[in-house]
């Protein structure tokens, strides 16, 4: 990736996210928000009413009968409106077409790195067990790791987003499949980064706030990622995650060659190495 392709990546991202935080449709969200006095479920209720059109993509998934897909949608509208979560329709529809691209191979495996209450996890194991894959699931269940110093552009999320591995456990097993699903629990430098996953990894979701978080998983990930796999990052309007994928430093230490990153939202990016598929 040329140096003025990560500089335009960069500049877009988080001018994109200005312009959100800006835009009438959020100012408008939480004026109606404010004034009908919603509580947490409440609110991401409401952001459903609109959001929900971001489905609209699973209606291309050709691998699937239409009857799968209008189910698939269904099933993930009822995560939404039940279980609270911090990603968008149109985020899981992204991800749900890269898995449908092909037939799963023999014991190939999702990862997910931080599921907050599992809602995201609950859509990715519905999708995992449609297509015969199981779900790795990875997060500390503490919250968002403290931090030591925080660096320029990094809040500090330390001890937001906890929630229990029993409560994601309950969560998944109502409105997902359990059955598919694996918990790692711990920081992802006692997990991810320190043990092999020991097989093949399809796709790899991570959402966990940091730049730091997000090194240790795809360290953990990389090793054994599919030829063709690929890995979503749904922190990239956080300035040192953006940085941190953006700098080719950080995959020569990984020893893989930069990805192409391709933008799926103001939040999320998706990043593919087409040079490494066969």
């Amino acid at each position: 990736m040329a140096d003025v392709d990560r500089a335009t990546l960069d500049r877009r991202a988080a001018s994109r996210y200005q312009q959100l935080e800006s835009s009438r449709v959020r100012q408008l969200y939480r004026i109606v928000a404010q004034r009908l006095n919603v509580d947490e479920l409440g609110a991401q209720r409401l952001k459903s009413l609109y959001f929900a059109c971001g489905y609209w993509r699973i209606l291309l998934i050709t691998r699937l009968s239409l009857i799968e897909r209008l189910r698939l949608i269904a099933r993930f509208m009822r995560v939404d409106w039940n279980v609270v979560h911090g990603h968008r329709p149109v985020e899981i529809a992204h991800v749900t077409k890269a898995l449908a691209a092909r037939p799963g191979a023999p014991s190939e495996v999702v990862v997910e790195a931080g599921c907050w209450r599992g809602g995201s996890t609950a859509k990715f194991s519905i999708v995992c067990a449609m297509l015969g894959l199981r779900l790795q699931v990875y997060d500390s269940f503490e919250g968002v790791e403290p931090l030591d110093a925080v660096s320029t552009g990094e809040w500090n999320f330390g001890g937001q987003y906890a929630c229990t591995e029993e409560t994601v456990r309950q969560n998944v097993t109502q409105f997902g499949c359990i059955d598919v699903c694996d918990f790692h629990k711990g920081w992802f430098s006692q997990t991810l980064a320190s043990r092999s996953i020991g097989r093949p990894v399809r796709l790899a979701y991570v959402d966990c706030d940091l730049a730091k978080g997000t090194l240790e998983a795809l360290s953990g990930v990389m090793p054994t990622l599919a030829p063709d796999g690929c890995v979503f990052s749904q922190d990239f309007h956080i300035m040192p995650v953006r940085k941190m994928l953006l700098d080719p430093s950080t995959w020569a230490t990984l020893r893989v060659a930069p990805p192409r990153i391709k933008p799926c939202s103001v939040y999320m990016v998706q990043l593919t190495w087409p040079g490494k598929a066969t």
